[in-house]
């Protein structure tokens, strides 16, 4: 990462690849704070949580974890309200996460942490799990970055990281006031991913890296999800490592670039950008050649007077034009291209 001069050479607004999420996987199992051990509850007890709020996030956060704890036949029913937590949230094996109305909120005063829900180890398989109907708040007016660095030094504030696993679902969900490296990761132990149907809503207060949905796994799919950024500079909404992803029916605002496909297999469909500056980046940087992608029938908009704006704003400039086209390859590619199809976008 080198600031605003990694957009204007065109390279990616977001870096590191699998090694960045097999590095935070990693870290996750010692830097995401507090675990909180607490006695499962009987399926009779989760039962009675069923409208309960707790008043305090020490409350909250076990009365939630417990929860996951204890999947009655392999559901966990989350209760209906607002319930503010202390990261992080831990699942000992994939279940299926059921929100009813349900805000998990991160407490005022969090400070620095890995991710708001991850797995028990780094290792933990959570194949399976499924999350749905659940809003994650991250609370970033109440847990200000004041130090971005931090945020690559192993508590990158992920909302869900997902190290391995098959068959899982991320569906329905909304991650909103989100400020983070990404929102939700998916290792490259990962197969079968879908992540469909969510409302993301993020900001980027210190210009740091960010990918908002950021995968490595194999045979991922990333479909109609709503991805809105405010004036996200140095942000890419989606990025795509591993192979044989397909990304369809999207809809992104607000993000200097769209997408950063390095994922060989890639179909990239159906997507509608509105407002980048650089829609989409290609970028090929190994083990063997990027192969196999097609940009094709997406709708690539521009609004590059308001990022002229935004980078003035920070003393930059706009990259030169090469950089700024709906679909560029990206030059700190270290590998070549095959068998890339564009054809069918508009602006």
């Amino acid at each position: 990462m080198s600031g605003t001069k990694e957009i204007q050479t065109g390279s990616k607004a977001a870096r590191g690849g699998p090694q960045r999420a097999a590095q935070y996987a990693i870290a996750s199992s010692v830097t995401a704070g507090v675990f909180l051990s607490v006695a499962a509850l009987a399926p009779a007890a989760q039962a009675a949580t069923a409208n309960a709020t707790a008043a305090s996030p020490d409350k909250a956060t076990a009365r939630i974890q417990a929860l996951l704890d204890s999947p009655a036949g392999g559901t966990v029913n989350l209760p209906h309200g607002t319930f503010t937590i202390w990261p992080t949230l831990r699942l000992k094996h994939g279940e299926r996460i059921v929100g009813h109305r349900t805000t998990l909120r991160v407490a005022s005063g969090s400070g620095d942490y890995s991710a708001v829900l991850t797995g028990a180890t780094a290792s933990a398989d959570l194949s399976g799990l499924a999350i749905t109907g659940v809003t994650f708040d991250q609370n970033a007016s109440g847990n200000p970055i004041r130090n971005s660095a931090k945020l690559v030094n192993g508590k990158p504030r992920f909302v869900v990281l997902i190290g391995s696993g098959t068959g899982i679902k991320i569906t329905n969900d909304r991650f909103i006031r989100s400020d983070n490296i990404n929102t939700i990761v998916t290792g490259g132990g990962t197969r079968n991913v879908t992540i469909s149907g969510n409302v993301f809503k993020t900001s980027d207060a210190l210009l740091h890296d960010h990918s908002t949905i950021y995968t490595s796994g194999t045979s991922t799919v990333i479909s109609n999800n709503t991805l809105i950024g405010r004036a996200a500079y140095h942000c890419a909404a989606i990025e795509v490592h591993g192979d044989g992803v397909r990304v369809t029916g999207n809809h992104v605002r607000g993000y200097y670039r769209g997408a950063n496909l390095a994922a060989s297999g890639t179909m990239f469909k159906g997507n509608h950008l509105s407002g980048t500056a650089s829609p989409v980046d290609l970028w090929s940087a190994g083990p063997g050649p990027l192969t196999s992608v097609a940009v094709t029938g997406n709708v690539l908009n521009r609004n590059l007077p308001y990022w002229r704006h935004v980078l003035a704003h920070y003393g930059a400039h706009m990259p030169p034009a090469r950089y700024l086209r709906r679909v560029i390859r990206d030059t700190t590619s270290t590998m070549p291209f095959q068998n890339i199809t564009i054809h069918g976008n508009r602006g």
